[in-house]
């Protein structure tokens, strides 16, 4: 539990042969669920259900044995809103539609005796989801579950045929269906709980559709979801890791099937609601928010970079809201308050499953609710130095969960909920309100308006809470709890002219590996300060003097200016000396010996940049690093000091 590692969701690395299907890719089939008008017809109702393993979850040691995936449940869910087609014994499509909200294909055929099959796919594009789960990306082909049905001259002369009480099912068992279409159902079902929890929290559930009236309706745009029973698709990318992630841009969904067709020990997703809501966290982030998050591996009880930080914390964060607040697949639990089953404030990530003597449990548990300042719990900033919280993903998950509960319901002895709504929280994120601002108009004070603010992290998403009137005494106490602060002081602070006190390292850190890397990592929180500048485009210096405090017999760090392009990826200094170059490294200053650095703009476009001050820790220990540099920051000669930027 306590190594929480993450590879990263999305990229390429090692090799693998556990792919799906080759050859040349197919088009997804055309989607049909309008209904065609039948004059005088046959109305038919038939339900479509899909099966699901329950998770057993205990923070109880003596229990925990049980934790994991265990028998599929004994009852059975609707489909909701699902493409469906209707076929005569000919393979001829008479009809097709969408399920309504109970999973209840109602439809009408002509009045024709014989024997027809209803056909329901993974798949919607409505008013209420939009969403494709597909095999792989070779057919991209939709799942289906099929029923055959007769009409006979008795239901043509009642002029209805009501089936509703045998319904068609997805599903969970590899040995009554190879495929688990209810794996596919769960993936679809899950996102439509997102869709549902994000416009009955803005208040956009009220009456319209989307390409009405924007204001009174909501629905998250199409993504599509690669999903198969037994199959890992990071192998699509050559890995042989087993992964579930997102793959920015293109709106895809990558879902663990399982690894070279086992899906009874082996680690899959498709029944993990915290993972596939995680990451369509991504999805919204992506087309929602605004994301700069470099990728890459990423670990719970390691400082990250604040961009990748926010990100997943964002994703954690986003899955434990829409499990807390599910209305159909679990306890009703109103998000002003902890949910009844504490289940849902956790972050949970299992393998395998429970029977015959097989090995499962739980690869990754996490609980949102805890107190981030007890030193037991993952990602705990204890020890940590303010405004470390910027840097942990779990950290700015527990804000964000904490923030959001009510401010009379205790997480822990003498500490409550933040009374943040979601509603405020979609404002920050995406821009969009109750009252006409959209994402097409985003409100100014939104992470959506990059023009104002372009580098995400959690400080940036506290301020423009501030921005939107956010505010209440408990919300104040979780950030102290967490070490974060209102504003970007803690990353990409925004310099600007104007005079300062010179900014402080007191010591440095060591670099670290994470996780089975061998690549040694800078502390980017304590090894680093980085600051956001917007370049004109004329010609420019920017410089850094610095001093340093070795008294007593200590050692002050080194330090260096690293200038990097708007959207960067960190450059370790174990590539910088092992002799590789960045392409995302505009400038450098990496002097030895003296305390200036310099940094000449000539030539370089306008437009944002991240300046990075750093303390040079490679094959450094802690002694070498033990004293105190101070820096101040000059442009042309004039000091530039960090401020919010309005």
């Amino acid at each position: 539990m306590l190594t929480l590692f993450l590879s990263a969701c999305g990229g390429n690395s090692f090799q693998g042969n556990d792919f799906s299907s080759r050859g040349p890719a197919s088009s997804e089939p055309a989607y049909y669920g309008k209904p065609t008008d039948v004059t005088n017809g046959l109305r038919v109702q038939m339900k479509a259900t899909f099966l699901y393993r329950v998770l057993n979850f205990s923070t109880d040691p003596l229990q925990s044995s049980n934790n994991g995936l265990g028998a599929v449940t004994s009852s059975a869910l609707p489909i909701p809103f699902a493409e469906f087609h209707i076929y005569d014994s000919a393979g001829n499509r008479v009809q097709q539609g969408e399920t309504n909200t109970n999973g209840i294909a109602d439809f009408y055929i002509p009045k024709t005796a014989g024997t027809y099959t209803l056909k329901v796919f993974s798949r919607a594009l409505n008013d209420y989801l939009k969403i494709s789960v597909l095999e792989d990306i070779y057919n991209n082909s939709p799942y289906s579950i099929s029923k055959d049905f007769t009409v006979t001259s008795s239901d043509i002369t009642l002029g209805s045929k009501d089936l509703t009480s045998d319904p068609v099912v997805a599903q969970a068992d590899e040995n009554i269906s190879s495929k688990i279409e209810g794996g596919a159902f769960n993936i679809f079902y899950d996102i439509l709980l997102a869709n549902e929890f994000i416009r009955r929290n803005i208040g956009k559930n009220n009456g319209g559709t989307p390409s009405t009236d924007i204001n009174k309706w909501w629905v998250a745009d199409k993504v599509t979801v690669y999903w198969k029973a037994g199959f890992n698709p990071y192998t699509y990318f050559n890995s042989s890791a087993p992964l579930s992630f997102y793959s920015p841009g293109e709106r895809k969904l990558y879902i663990l099937g399982g690894v070279n067709g086992d899906v009874k020990a082996a680690d899959t997703d498709h029944f993990d609601d915290s993972v596939i809501l995680h990451e369509y966290g991504h999805f919204l982030e992506d087309a929602y928010g605004h994301s700069e998050s470099p990728g890459g591996s990423h670990n719970g009880n390691f400082i990250i970079d604040a961009r990748l930080a926010w990100s997943e914390g964002w994703a954690n964060f986003l899955q434990s809201a829409v499990l807390t607040g599910a209305d159909a697949k679990y306890n009703s639990a109103s998000e002003d308050r902890l949910p009844t089953n504490k289940r849902y404030q956790y972050y949970i990530d299992s393998y395998g499953y429970k029977g015959s003597g097989r090995s499962a449990g739980l690869n990754i548990y996490f609980n949102l609710a805890a107190d981030g300042s007890v030193s037991t719990e993952p990602d705990s900033v204890y020890s940590d130095l303010p405004g470390t919280g910027t840097f942990r993903e779990v950290s700015i998950a527990r804000t964000l969960y904490k923030a959001t509960r009510g401010t009379t319901q205790a997480y822990a002895t003498s500490k409550y909920g933040g009374g943040v709504s979601f509603t405020n929280i979609w404002k920050a994120f995406a821009g969009e309100n109750t009252t006409g601002n959209n994402r097409s108009n985003p409100l100014r004070y939104s992470l959506r308006n990059s023009l104002l603010y372009p580098i995400p992290s959690i400080g940036l998403f506290n301020w423009l809470l501030v921005q939107n009137s956010v505010s209440s005494t408990t919300w104040d106490d979780i950030l102290t709890e967490e070490k974060q602060n209102k504003n970007t002081k803690d990353y990409a602070y925004y310099l600007s002219v104007g005079t300062c006190s010179g900014v402080a390292f007191n010591g440095g850190s060591m670099e670290m590996t994470m996780g089975s890397s061998t690549i040694k990592r800078s502390n980017q929180q304590k090894n680093n300060d980085f600051y956001l500048y917007l370049h004109d485009g004329n010609a420019a210096t920017l410089s850094m003097t610095y001093s340093k405090d070795e008294t007593g017999g200590t050692t002050a760090p080194d330090l260096d200016l690293i200038l990097y392009y708007g959207s960067y990826v960190y450059f370790e200094d174990d590539y910088w000396y092992g002799g590789y170059s960045s392409p995302y490294v505009a400038k450098s200053s990496r002097n030895v010996g003296t305390l200036t650095e310099s940094i000449n703009l000539s030539g370089l476009p306008a437009g944002f940049y991240i300046l990075n001050v750093k303390i040079n820790a490679y094959n450094k220990n802690s002694s070498q690093m033990n004293g105190i540099s101070t820096y101040k920051l000059y442009k042309d000669g004039s000091q530039i000091c960090g401020t919010e930027r309005p």
